[in-house]
């Protein structure tokens, strides 16, 4: 049950911290850096792919928010059903799996909207 929770602690986390860094980079408030937001040889070659890039990725937070309804969903059926923890460790696994696809399909995303940000500008 603690595994369970912690889990959804995090998937939590991991959605908000998402959508919060694309939304404080695409207003503008979060500069091109090199420690947060959507660091890619595209999104970083001007301020203006980067701003294009976290607003495209903005428009996916719907997928987030699935995201997180989903995986939460699935540790809660698993709590009530399945109560192993190499069960709990799985869906772990998987949830974490999951993220990193999100947020590969949200990187290309913003590559591609950074890229046409900068092909306007020419």
């Amino acid at each position: 049950m603690y595994l369970a929770a912690f889990l959804a602690f995090v998937y939590i986390v991991l959605t908000i911290v998402l959508i919060g860094v694309d939304w404080a980079a695409a207003s503008g408030r979060l500069r091109r850096n090199q420690w947060a937001g959507i660091r890619t040889p595209s999104t970083m070659r001007s301020d203006r792919a980067w701003v294009a890039g976290h607003r495209a990725a903005l428009r996916l937070t719907p997928l987030h928010l699935l995201t997180l309804a989903a995986l939460l969903t699935v540790l809660l059926i698993a709590v009530r059903r399945v109560q192993t923890v190499g069960g709990i460790n799985l869906i772990g696994i998987g949830g974490a799996v999951i993220f990193v696809v999100v947020a590969l399909i949200t990187a290309v995303v913003a590559g591609r909207a950074a890229r046409a940000a900068d092909e306007s500008d020419e």
